[in-house]
């Protein structure tokens, strides 16, 4: 039977951990596409002025895409966090059957018509293709403008071709993160998620609504801690 829900019932979804990790690299992405946008573009060419001018702003990217990279493999590698990006980067690379019955169905949920969902994990279909694309994007990213930064060290063959490969997987990217930013701000469904990202919590409907798998494996572990903290006061 499906469950009831008030409007004042939450579920825990994001650590501390995860909050840092994405607003550090939000943050981080958005200096990457100003002092990029401001390179590679003639109408953005002024805006990098408010930074000093292009080479100060090549040097502010320079100096981010490497805060950029060390940020996630700390995140990657240590303590809760590293364990809790471990978890996301398993999460989203274990695609199945019904994560790709609902990236079928998000067209519909992208442009409001919202549709029933198969039983999702934490993270949806949508949602681990819009993580595969990022990640992707990153590394590919991060490749080419090595290559564009130590030029001498690469074979011009290979060299001609990263200048249009970084800025094709920025343009990608900025296409994935505006997309992101109209369903966390604007979607009337799905931008109940947002405040999670601030205090950690979602409303439980929401949960049960879009993962519903993670929301009774979440709802499980609860009543099992439930269980055990009555057995002791028992015993006690």
């Amino acid at each position: 039977m499906e469950p009831t829900f008030k409007k004042s019932d939450k579920i825990f979804r994001f650590t501390v951990g995860e909050r840092v990790a994405h607003w550090s690299h939000a943050i981080s992405f958005f200096i990457l596409l100003f002092t990029g946008l401001g390179m590679i573009s003639m109408f953005f060419r002024p805006a990098v002025g408010i930074v000093g001018g292009i080479d100060v702003a090549r040097n502010i990217h320079r100096v981010v895409a490497v805060l950029f990279v060390v940020v996630f493999v700390v995140n990657l590698f240590i303590g809760e966090g590293g364990r809790n990006v471990r978890a996301w980067v398993r999460e989203i690379l274990a695609f199945d059957k019904k994560d790709l019955a609902h990236f079928m169905i998000f067209p519909f949920e992208f442009f409001g018509l919202h549709r029933p969902y198969p039983p999702q994990g934490k993270f949806n279909g949508g949602e681990k293709f819009n993580s595969a694309l990022m990640i992707t994007g990153m590394v590919c990213l991060v490749i080419t403008g090595f290559m564009m930064w130590f030029p001498t060290a690469i074979p011009r063959v290979i060299l001609q071709w990263a200048y249009p490969a970084h800025a094709g997987f920025a343009l990608l990217l900025t296409a994935v993160l505006l997309a992101h930013l109209y369903l966390s701000l604007l979607h009337p469904d799905s931008n109940q998620a947002l405040k999670g990202m601030f205090n950690g919590y979602v409303p439980a409907k929401f949960a049960y609504e879009h993962y519903e798998k993670w929301y009774y494996k979440v709802k499980s572990e609860e009543n099992v801690k439930e269980q055990a903290k009555r057995e002791i006061a028992a015993d006690g």
